[in-house]
């Protein structure tokens, strides 16, 4: 079995892609693209990016709940890009996943102890 294709590498990190937008959301309005390369740009995603075409399904879902909303921009030589801001309901969502990730943490460090019960740095799987 290839592991670095197993869930357990940990690679698959794709629910994360809501809570890392609305957080880069909260540094100011900004076009797709650009937030492709600063989620590319998250030590979450170092090791495999999120599928750019799932970003932008992910974007328009969140602007069909009013989390976040888009305008057109018109390019000057280019093409029209749709710039995405974040709501009021969009903060709010963003509340939420703070508080769910921090009890996510906890569950997880308790998980750890179970595994690491002498506070090794490698689990004692025999």
């Amino acid at each position: 079995m290839d592991f670095n294709q197993c869930a357990c590498s940990g690679k698959n990190l794709a629910r994360l892609v809501r809570p890392a937008v609305l957080a880069l959301l909260t540094r100011g309005e900004t076009h797709g693209y650009d937030l492709m390369q600063q989620l590319c740009g998250l030590a979450i995603y170092a090791d495999a990016p999120p599928d750019t075409s799932g970003v932008y399904k992910v974007l328009k879902t969140m602007e069909q709940e009013g989390l976040v909303s888009s305008s057109w921009e018109p390019g000057g030589s280019g093409p029209a890009k749709r710039r995405y801001v974040l709501t009021r309901d969009g903060r709010e969502c963003l509340r939420r996943w703070i508080e769910t990730l921090e009890g996510y943490r906890s569950q997880i460090n308790g998980l750890l102890a179970i595994l690491r019960p002498d506070g090794k740095s490698s689990p004692s799987i025999g």
